[in-house]
C-alpha cells in the first residue's frame, strides 16, 4: 500500500471519528443523558484520537523517508563500489610489477582502505640491475593512491634506463613538486641492487636494515635526506649510501606504518620488536613470513591507523 493511500484512510478515520464525538457532545447537551464528566471523557477522547493519528501520519511519513533514503544510499554504495574497481585496474595497470621480478624481492603490503598510499615496485634494466622503490605518500585511500601513479611512472621509467639512484630521486622530488599540494610529501627509499653491490637513498622513511644471512644486523642506514615533493633538489644534493657485500645479506624498508600499529592495550609495535624478529630467524627464505605472522598476532584484534608496507631485497 502506497503512501497517500495509508495517508488518505488514516485522515477519513480520523475524520469519522472527530463527527462521532461532535455527535456525542450535541447528544449529551441537548438531552441532559450525560453528565458533565460524560462530556468531558468525551472531549479527551477526541484530544486522544486526534494526536493519536497525528502521531500515526508522522510515523508513516518518517518511514517512508527512511526507504527512500535507504534506496538512494544502497544506490550510491553501489556507484562507488563500481568507481573503485574501475579505479583500482587503472592503478593496478599503472603500478604493476615487472614481469620478471624473482625472487630477489618479496613485498608484504596491508592497505587502510580500498587504496593504499604506500607503493612499493621493483622493477630491472638490460643489465640485470634490479630497482625498488618504496613510498609512503602523505594522507590515505583515493587521494594518496592517485600520488602514486606519477611516483610509479616515473619510477618505472627510469629505473628501466639504468639511471643511477641519484637522478631517480631528483626526478621523483621534481615531479612531486610540481603535482602534490602544498603540506604534502612523500616518504621513499630508492634502492639498486647488482653483484652484491648496494646502492639506497633513503629519504624520509624509517630506518632500514641490512641483515646477514645468519640473521644479524650489520647496517641501520637512517634517512638523511628530506621527504620528496619539498625542496628543490640537485643530484649533488642526494645522499646516497653505498656498499658491496662478501656474501648475501638482505635489505628490509618498511614503512612507519608498521611499527606504529599497536596491539589492544595500545602498545606499539615498536623497531625493538622487529629488530629482535630479525635475529631470531636464521633461514633468510623464510624471515619475511615469520614478521608478518609475528606482526598479525601482535595487532590481532586492535584497530589498524595506518597503511603498513615491508620490502625485502636480496643483496645477492
Amino acid at each position: 500500500m502506497s503512501v497517500t493511500s495509508i495517508l488518505f484512510i488514516a485522515n477519513l478515520v480520523m475524520t469519522l471519528l472527530c463527527a462521532t464525538s461532535l455527535a456525542l457532545i450535541a447528544v449529551t447537551h441537548t438531552s441532559g443523558v450525560f453528565s458533565a464528566l460524560a462530556m468531558v471523557m468525551t472531549l479527551l477522547l477526541f484530544l486522544c484520537v486526534l494526536v493519536l493519528a497525528r502521531k500515526h501520519s508522522k510515523q508513516v511519513v518518517i518511514a517512508d523517508r527512511y526507504r527512500r533514503l535507504g534506496r538512494k544510499l544502497l544506490q550510491l554504495k553501489r556507484t562507488k563500489k563500481r568507481d573503485e574497481s574501475m579505479a583500482i585496474n587503472v592503478l593496478n595497470h599503472i603500478v604493476q610489477q615487472s614481469p620478471d621480478v624473482s625472487s630477489h624481492t618479496n613485498i608484504w603490503q596491508q592497505p587502510l582502505e580500498v587504496f593504499s598510499g604506500d607503493l612499493a615496485l621493483t622493477t630491472y634494466n638490460d643489465n640485470g640491475t634490479s630497482y625498488t622503490l618504496l613510498a609512503d605518500l602523505t594522507g590515505h585511500g583515493i587521494a594518496a593512491a592517485m600520488g602514486a601513479t606519477p611516483v610509479a611512472s616515473i619510477f618505472q621509467a627510469t629505473a628501466r634506463r639504468g639511471l643511477p639512484v641519484e637522478q631517480i630521486v631528483v626526478e621523483l622530488n621534481e615531479k612531486l613538486r610540481l603535482l602534490l599540494p602544498s603540506g604534502y610529501f612523500c616518504c621513499a627509499a630508492v634502492i639498486s641492487c647488482r653483484h652484491r653491490s648496494l646502492k639506497i637513498c633513503n629519504a624520509g622513511l624509517p630506518p632500514v636494515r641490512i641483515v646477514s644471512k645468519e640473521g644479524s644486523i650489520v647496517h641501520v642506514i637512517e634517512s638523511t635526506q628530506l621527504p620528496l615533493g619539498i625542496d628543490p633538489l640537485q643530484e649533488c644534493d642526494v645522499s646516497v649510501y653505498s656498499k658491496t657485500f662478501d656474501h648475501d645479506h638482505r635489505l628490509y624498508a618498511f614503512t612507519d606504518g608498521l611499527i606504529e600499529a599497536d596491539n589492544p592495550h595500545g602498545e606499539p609495535f615498536g623497531e625493538k620488536q622487529l629488530d629482535g624478529l630479525f635475529t631470531s630467524v636464521c633461514r633468510p627464505t623464510g624471515r619475511l613470513n615469520h614478521i608478518k605472522k609475528a606482526f598479525t598476532d601482535f595487532v590481532k584484534g586492535s584497530t589498524q591507523h595506518d597503511d603498513i608496507s615491508i620490502v625485502e631485497v636480496n643483496i645477492c
